[in-house]
């Protein structure tokens, strides 16, 4: 399923700071298994940044899964 601002979605965890940094994201202070609403999602050509209600921060797509 596609991300779209207003899914919720659970944190897989898995996170590598080389895939963080390569994206230009924030590394996920985040509880693994916890669910989130996405406020915002920006695609690029090779990876997407979202960001999340009540969360300071853009991150990585792929730590996510939609619910």
């Amino acid at each position: 399923m596609k991300m779209q601002t207003g899914n919720t979605v659970v944190f897989l965890g898995a996170v590598i700071p080389e895939q963080v940094a390569w994206a230009g994201t924030d590394y996920p202070d985040l509880t693994v298994g916890d669910t989130y609403t996405l406020a915002s999602v920006k695609q690029f050509p090779s990876f997407t940044h979202v960001t999340l209600d009540g969360i300071a921060g853009k991150f990585n797509s792929v730590h996510f899964r939609v619910v």
